[in-house]
């Protein structure tokens, strides 16, 4: 078991019962979304179990490797938990009815480059990574980390580039304007310069 106090201990039980309920609420809550063609459905279970995996991997983890358990790395978790979710229900709420869990592309589907798509292409995928880095953090996981920049990261990176594809597809030449313009998951300094002149 990890080196942490008993305190440690309830408020890391604590923080994994919240992101279990927040992350199943999440997933399957009816989102009231417009439907649209899907491609790469398979990718949404093999993430989903991922997420398992990762979680589940922190929990066993916590309580069956011996090591230290610095709180420091938790606070940086917890705070990452924070920001990626901060960043994922932003970016719901700026595609509205065309958010998705699958890669998805609508008949009537916008161009959205509002609130934080100016920034990045695709911040709810940069929330899903935060958040899968942020959770070991917090449990002292160092081989369920591992396992998100091994496995879970290279997932997103391709799952991403298929959506890009479709993306393409669907807007063409604007869209591969905003490929040149905004980075996919890290801001590019350009843009931080262009909103300034702005």
């Amino acid at each position: 078991m990890q080196g942490g106090s008993r305190t440690d201990t309830v408020l890391f039980v604590a923080f994994m019962c919240f992101v279990v309920v927040w992350r199943v609420w999440e997933t399957f809550r009816k989102q009231g979304a417009e439907r649209g063609r899907t491609s790469m459905a398979w990718s949404f279970y093999a993430l989903f179990a991922l997420s398992v995996v990762i979680f589940g991997g922190t929990v066993a983890e916590f309580f069956l490797v011996k090591r230290a358990y610095r709180v420091e790395w938790a606070l940086v978790g917890v705070l990452l938990f924070v920001a990626a979710n901060v960043i994922r229900i932003s970016a719901i709420r700026s595609l509205g009815r065309y958010w998705s869990l699958h890669v998805e592309v609508r008949e009537q589907h916008p161009f959205v480059r509002e609130g934080l798509y100016r920034y990045v292409r695709h911040p709810a995928y940069l929330s899903f990574v935060l958040e899968h880095i942020a959770v070991p953090l917090v449990g002292n996981a160092w081989w369920s980390l591992a396992v998100t920049m091994v496995v879970y990261v290279p997932m997103i990176v391709l799952r991403l580039s298929r959506e890009e594809a479709a993306l393409v597809d669907k807007f063409g030449d604007l869209y591969r304007a905003y490929q040149q313009q905004v980075g996919a998951l890290v801001p590019r300094l350009s843009v931080f310069r262009r909103a300034a002149d702005a």
